[in-house]
């Protein structure tokens, strides 16, 4: 399923996910730490799920403060708010990660889950977007499709 998720999103939000992409890669650039900004964000305008009806989906890119080698952690959140009257366990949750894995993308080769939490009105999913040179690119649970078989044991 979020194989097939991925190839949707990327068919049908392909202009606004490089949009996207492009403006987490001019924050990665900024100066992030040690005397520059702390942090920087951007966002995604709000989708409607496309798995599950009366659930949008927000996207928030975001970068942290420089690691020792110099390079900015690049992050993503992705919410998935349930509208009212909607039953959470009816909620397609790992069209979250299909999302994720839609965003990484050219410079990012994954997206990798680092957490989840619940949220007033639904779920907001974490992940660590991977550069293609980073030795350990492919995580265990990344949102790429080649690992999607990895998202039943994560949810």
């Amino acid at each position: 399923m979020i194989t097939a998720l991925v190839h949707r999103i990327r068919t049908q939000c392909g202009a606004e996910l490089n949009t996207f992409r492009s403006q987490v890669h001019a924050l990665a650039r900024q100066d992030i730490g040690s005397g520059g900004l702390d942090a920087a964000a951007t966002t995604m305008a709000r989708r409607p799920c496309l798995a599950t009806p009366g659930v949008s989906v927000d996207i928030v890119g975001f970068t942290c403060p420089r690691s020792s080698d110099g390079v900015p952690s690049v992050r993503v959140a992705v919410s998935m708010s349930l509208q009212p009257g909607r039953m959470a366990s009816a909620v397609h949750w790992e069209e979250a990660h299909a999302w994720a894995g839609a965003v990484a993308g050219g410079e990012w080769v994954a997206a990798e889950y680092v957490g989840s939490q619940e949220g007033p009105d639904g779920m907001v999913f974490h992940y660590a977007l991977k550069n293609a040179e980073d030795p350990y690119a492919l995580p265990e649970y990344s949102a790429v499709p080649e690992y999607s078989a990895a998202y039943s044991e994560v949810l």
